[in-house]
This record gives C-alpha cells, sequence and structure tokens, in this order.
C-alpha cells in the first residue's frame, strides 16, 4: 500500500496523529505562550484586581491538532467574562481574590471529562476542544459556580 490508509491502518495512523505534535501546533503553542497568554493574565489582573495565574496543560492542548489551541480563545474569553461578572464591586474582588489564585486548563477527547472544580485556591477547568464539535464551560455556569463558593 503505497501512502493509502485503510481501515486496517487508520487505527495506527490516527494514533501517531494523537502523540505527535507537528510544527503548526509548537508555532501556534509558542505564540499563544508569549503573546495570547501574557495578555489574557493582564485582562484578568485588570478585571480582579491581582494577578491570576493561567496555567495550561499544554500535552493536552497540542496532543491532537492545532485546532484545540484555535479554539482556546473561546476559553479566554468566557474566563475572562466570568471573572468580569464577579468583579462588578469590590466585594466580588475580594472574594474572589480570597479563593482564587490560578486557573489550571485541561483539555480532553472525552466530553465526559469536561468539569470545573474549585480547590486549594485553583480552578481547575476540563474543555473538550477536540473533535468537530466542542464542550466548554461558558461564563455564566463559571460565574454561578464560583460565585456559590465565595
Amino acid at each position: 500500500m503505497s501512502g493509502i490508509a485503510s481501515n486496517s491502518n487508520f487505527g495506527s495512523y490516527k494514533t501517531l496523529i494523537k502523540t505527535t505534535m507537528g510544527l503548526a501546533e509548537k508555532r501556534l503553542a509558542a505564540s499563544i505562550k508569549t503573546e495570547k497568554l501574557p495578555a489574557f493574565e493582564a485582562k484578568l489582573k485588570e478585571r480582579a484586581g491581582y494577578d491570576i495565574k493561567v496555567d495550561i496543560d499544554w500535552d493536552t492542548f497540542t496532543s491532537y491538532d492545532e485546532y484545540p489551541l484555535s479554539r482556546l480563545d473561546i476559553v479566554f474569553d468566557d474566563v475572562e467574562s466570568f471573572v468580569k461578572k464577579i468583579c462588578v464591586d469590590e466585594m466580588g474582588k475580594e472574594a474572589l481574590k480570597d479563593k482564587i489564585a490560578a486557573i489550571h486548563l485541561t483539555n480532553s477527547e472525552n466530553n465526559d471529562d469536561v468539569k470545573m472544580e474549585l480547590k486549594d485556591e485553583t480552578l481547575f477547568l476540563t474543555v473538550q476542544l477536540v473533535q468537530s464539535s466542542f464542550n466548554s464551560q461558558t461564563d455564566s455556569q463559571l460565574a454561578a459556580y464560583v460565585e456559590a463558593l465565595l
């Protein structure tokens, strides 16, 4: 077979794609790390009045193709919007500062893994940005979840 993927070898090809980060993913991840992530953290600081560290599990965003990375802006927008909703006044800013010091983002290919959890001053968000449809928490869902814990 010369370069044609058949059903019998497609599974191994799919596994290869899933576990290999190519140049496109490396470039996009580097761009996000050096440009978009610092700008995003600055927006969070502006909204909340304090530094919120954003930790991204890069391996989970680069293990497939560049699609999950290209959708990271959607997650950033929802997180910024939820922080803005909570931090409309000093009471909200203080309450958030007392509970959240960091946000940890993880991507999963399994829709059932999508969740949010606040533990040890870190808001853990697992999103599913891998497939043709995606699933992540909206700003309203994030705000309702976090506000209930403040």
